[in-house]
């Protein structure tokens, strides 16, 4: 499980909430098809235009290159490679991970770049064009019980990058 930060107010430890689903769920069901009920598989989900075969990452109404809304659902790779990373000393509001992290931004062989977590691997060892897979962690998260201050949970699958091989 990722670790959380203690200054984020909206940050739990898995063992601070009480579990609502036994399995996780997809952090955004429109990126991340979970393919196993323990959460640990899953692929990635974008749409590709049937006229210009260009390829979008999540949810789109029309393709972002010829405009047409002649799109399908396709399954994008487990794979890419390392487009561009930065590590981030200052989270978002409500970040539930540990600090400083990596974010990277990997191009995958269908066109669409995705920006995720990178783990197991220290920001050093990274270089640009290495092949990264697809990962997927497990975060605890609390859900407000209607303003009532009891924290109900759940643990949500989250798509992540981690370096294909180990770096030398």
């Amino acid at each position: 499980m990722t670790g959380t930060s203690p200054d984020s107010p909206d940050s739990v430890s898995p063992a601070s909430i009480s579990p609502v689903s036994v399995n996780p769920v997809s952090v955004d069901p429109h990126r991340l098809l979970l393919t196993s009920e323990s959460g640990g598989g899953g692929v990635l989900l974008g749409q590709r235009c049937r006229q210009c075969q260009v390829c979008i990452f999540g949810p789109a109404i029309f393709c972002q290159a010829c405009s047409s809304s002649d799109l399908e659902l396709v399954q994008l790779s487990r794979q890419g490679a390392l487009y561009s990373f930065t590590v981030v000393r200052v989270p978002p509001a409500g970040w539930p991970g540990k600090v400083p992290y990596t974010l990277g931004e990997v191009e995958l062989p269908e066109g669409p770049h995705v920006l995720a977590e990178i783990i197991d691997c220290e920001p050093d060892r990274l270089e640009l064009g290495m092949v990264m897979e697809l990962a997927l962690e497990q975060v605890a998260v609390a859900e407000s019980n209607q303003g009532s201050g009891k924290g109900l949970g759940k643990v949500l699958a989250v798509y992540k990058w981690r370096p294909a091989e180990k770096p030398g």
